[in-house]
């Protein structure tokens, strides 16, 4: 049985909106928060996505996105930079992160271990690094939407350094090697 999409202000989520195997249109596909303050970018992003998810809206300023937020207004993912003109991309995690069934990947330059724990710590479920790992977006968002964690390779590489302690880090291959 397919449910139908409520009267009124609220969508229901892609999940509950239509059997498997049913087409989505775009009542029914995942509303994006695009948050980028350069303005080429933001149009790139934008036509990557496609008829995978709709854009609800795109800015490029935390003042914008948090006012986005805090209405009634759709965002079942956040697409968001962390370095952006008025302040930090964290405070729009902290946000999204507040809202039921909204998920945030990060996309930034910033690999760092400091902006990567931190968007993570603010809820971030994603991190993707600006630097071509962003040509498969639309794989990324259904990664994102089934629960994964879309993490750009070297991002990965940062976490699995950082789970492995300083101990593991410095030790040698030959050390490490069985007698």
């Amino acid at each position: 049985m397919v449910r139908r999409r409520a009267r009124g202000r609220h969508r229901m989520p892609m999940r509950w909106a239509a059997r498997p195997g049913a087409a989505y249109t775009a009542a029914t596909m995942d509303q994006v928060l695009l948050v980028e303050d350069d303005v080429a970018t933001r149009e790139w992003l934008a036509g990557l996505l496609g008829g995978e998810a709709v854009l609800a809206h795109a800015c490029g300023t935390v003042a914008d996105a948090l006012s986005w937020l805090r209405s009634d207004r759709p965002a079942d993912i956040v697409l968001t930079d962390l370095g952006l003109p008025d302040g930090s991309g964290l405070d729009v995690i902290r946000a999204a992160a507040r809202r039921p069934g909204c998920e945030v990947l990060v996309l930034s330059i910033f690999g760092d271990e400091a902006n990567v724990l931190a968007a993570i710590d603010a809820g971030a479920s994603g991190y993707l690094l600006k630097d071509g790992s962003l040509d498969s977006i639309r794989e990324h968002l259904a990664c994102l939407k089934s629960g994964g964690s879309p993490l750009s390779p070297r991002i990965a590489r940062t976490l699995i350094r950082r789970t492995r302690g300083p101990a593991a880090a410095s030790a040698s291959p030959q050390s490490a090697a069985p007698s």
